[in-house]
């Protein structure tokens, strides 16, 4: 087995294909086909930087395990209390979606412009509640403890002109015909030459980056908080 060899077992854990690995990575078409044990040190950096859980030390050598040890990381949960009886004229209803992370950007759109479900949420002081917010059911435990999978978030979508100011914080996205929630862990749109907007996970156990590139993104909410995933 060589470096590419043990390159496409990481790729294959990922869920990735070559495709989408180089993209993350910054690489360019068939990089992947043509790697080898010569592989250039810096392409291997790029790699280790897009994926900070990868052993490069294992792609050069085979020596050891895929995955680095996670680092043990202090938990960002804080308590959303318990659910409590709220009249309804007290309770807001809000646009609300069940958003596949496999499906193609054409469902997502088809998924919120046809007429959608509402959920009754009690707003807090700080909620800035409008046509532009909605609330996504989350798919998945990429973002736990703090988002747990099948949680409900609300969120406010972010108009196209204001995405590089999105410099911190989780976000919904949707880019390359994906739906995720990520926390923003750089936003280079305002960079010339640059133009992408850094992804990680808050659970340990998804450690790598991803990168979404400002001509494959199609839309931006800013996820204000959990909610309660029952209002009576």
């Amino acid at each position: 087995m060589d470096l590419r060899d043990r390159l496409r077992l990481f790729i294959n854990y990922k869920g990735l294909n070559d495709t989408s690995f180089q993209k993350i990575v910054g690489l360019g078409n068939a990089s992947v086909s043509k790697m080898g044990d010569n592989t250039r040190r810096s392409t291997l950096d790029k790699i280790s930087n897009a994926f900070p859980e990868l052993n490069i030390a294992w792609i050069r050598t085979g020596i050891g395990n895929m995955l680095n040890e996670a680092p043990i990381q202090e938990s960002n949960v804080e308590p959303l209390g318990l659910a409590v009886h709220a009249d309804r004229d007290l309770t807001i209803p809000v646009r609300f979606y069940e958003a596949e992370p496999t499906a193609t950007f054409k469902e997502f759109c088809d998924g919120v412009n046809e007429s959608p479900e509402t959920i009754n949420i009690i707003p807090e002081k700080s909620d800035h509640i409008d046509d532009l917010s909605c609330v996504f059911k989350v798919s998945g435990d990429s973002m736990a403890p703090q988002i747990q999978n099948g949680a409900k978030v609300l969120c406010r979508e972010v108009a196209p002109s204001r995405w590089h100011n999105v410099r911190q914080g989780v976000i919904a996205i949707v880019y390359d015909d994906r739906f995720v929630i990520k926390r923003v862990k750089k936003n280079c749109l305002d960079r010339y030459g640059d133009n992408y907007i850094l992804l990680s996970s808050d659970n340990p156990e998804y450690s790598g980056t991803e990168k979404a590139y400002l001509g494959n993104i199609r839309c931006i909410f800013e996820v204000i908080r959990v909610i309660s995933q029952r209002v009576y």
